[in-house]
């Protein structure tokens, strides 16, 4: 399992809150009980906040390629055409338009070697609107299927894998979950 995708800088991606890419492929390589606790600390870079998670074609390569590309073009790549290039109209980011139409937040990070704090942005095409409980949740649901330690998804298994692997409350009922049915076909796709 790896902590995060593998991308050039002075990108910085977070990978496990908004390539569903990077996911799926973390998600293919659990085999056991062990695996799905490697990956449960890594949920931890989620955070607890909403998050847009990105499900198009383009590989954290070709985001980073084509942001990377923008900004040469502009003239904005260093560090300090990049502050203030951010700051130019009175904001702190920026959005950017990639070849599959989908648009990227562009920021600035504290990691002075990774200033370019890049995400999907709000309601962008290619990506879906999640809670961090709801990702969090999904990915362990799918860890579980791929080990092979469950078969069907229902109220009761989700509950059992907020309660002992989240400290989260438990769901109503998994038909009215529709946040986690939602990443559920994204990340299964």
């Amino acid at each position: 399992m790896e902590e995060n995708c593998s991308i050039p800088s002075p990108i910085n991606l977070n990978c496990w809150k908004h390539q569903a890419g990077f996911i799926k492929k973390q998600i293919s390589l659990v085999k056991s009980e062990k695996d799905i606790e490697k990956i449960k600390s890594s949920l931890l870079k989620i955070g607890e906040s909403q998050m847009d998670l990105y499900f198009g074609k383009l590989t954290t390569a070709d985001i980073s390629k084509q942001i990377i590309s923008h900004l040469k073009k502009g003239k904005n790549l260093d560090l300090d055409k990049y502050i203030n290039w951010l700051k130019d109209d009175g904001s702190d980011y920026k959005l950017v338009q990639l070849s599959d139409k989908s648009i990227w937040t562009l920021r600035l990070s504290e990691n002075k070697e990774r200033y370019m704090h890049i995400h999907p942005g709000r309601y962008s095409p290619h990506t879906i609107r999640a809670k961090a409980i709801t990702l969090k949740t999904t990915i362990l649901i799918l860890c579980f299927e791929q080990a092979g330690e469950l078969e069907i998804v229902n109220t009761e298994a989700i509950n059992q894998i907020r309660k002992e692997y989240l400290n989260e409350p438990p769901i109503r009922a998994f038909s009215s979950a529709g946040g986690i049915r939602r990443v559920l076909r994204v990340l299964r796709k």
